[in-house]
């Protein structure tokens, strides 16, 4: 047998006996196992490589197929929770600090604000302690005595009738000897009484003593006083007079009238 034929016969023994493949370089069916193949001569990959492969690619297929581990949810990630928690106090933290802040703003503008109060009323106590009434002034800077001296020298030179013209005789003293009391009223550690002194010229005086008297309407009364301002009062009928204003330390009760 020539070496051609057994050539022939060993191809052909192979391609019975032995699985198939194609080779990689004319495409012809050859056995598997072969190193070359037998029509081009071409070397072919051998069949370790080959079943290598093949175990790779068992291997992936069973990867591939195999169940995947399902993830898990993100709410049963235990860090999840701690960056939540983190966060919480986070905001629980400026909250506070900014209730603080309006509280310490608000306590600020509420002390401001009692500060300036208390400067107002100061203020308005000192405007009012150095704007004392000059009428005030006298009465207090003189004794009773005093008054009823310099009071009864003004009031005889004094025509009423002057007095109700203006107020020029403003803080001078001033002295009713006898004056019959028309009306009596009480308000805020003042009395005051409308005290007529000739009913028959009805010349009318508003007096203004300090504290309470026991002066009655229809009571003769004596006056030691400071002139002040004019001023109106509403009369019975409707209308309103007029007066001269005087201030009062007290006043004297001299008499009443029966009649």
């Amino acid at each position: 047998m020539t070496l051609k034929a057994v050539h022939i016969f060993r191809r052909n023994y192979l391609m019975d006996n032995d699985t198939k493949t194609h080779c990689t370089n004319c495409g012809k069916e050859i056995p598997s196992k072969v190193d070359f193949c037998p029509f081009c001569g071409a070397k072919q990959a051998s069949s370790a490589s080959s079943d290598q492969a093949k175990d790779v690619e068992n291997a992936e297929d069973k990867i591939e197929g195999s169940p995947k581990k399902p993830k898990k949810k993100w709410y049963k990630r235990w860090w999840v929770w701690i960056v939540i928690v983190i966060l919480a106090i986070g905001v629980i933290g400026a909250l506070g600090s900014s209730d603080d802040s309006d509280s310490s703003s608000s306590s600020d503008e509420s002390y401001a604000t009692s500060t300036a109060k208390k400067n107002s009323s100061s203020s308005s106590s000192s405007s009012t302690s150095t704007s004392v009434r000059k009428s005030v002034q006298v009465l207090d800077s003189n004794s009773e005595d005093q008054l009823a001296e310099k009071g009864e020298t003004n009031a005889n030179q004094i025509r009423y009738g002057e007095l109700i013209k203006s107020n020029d005789y403003y803080g001078k003293p001033y002295s009713i000897s006898k004056g019959e009391v028309l009306q009596a009223s009480e308000s805020k550690g003042v009395t005051t009484l409308l005290v007529y002194i000739d009913d028959d010229t009805d010349q009318l005086f508003e007096v203004a003593v300090r504290g309470k008297t026991k002066a009655i309407e229809d009571d003769y009364v004596s006056i030691n006083g400071v002139l002040d301002k004019m001023t109106d009062y509403d009369t019975q009928s409707g209308g309103s007079n007029t007066v001269p204003v005087i201030f009062a330390k007290k006043a004297t009760v001299v008499g009443h009238d029966d009649n």
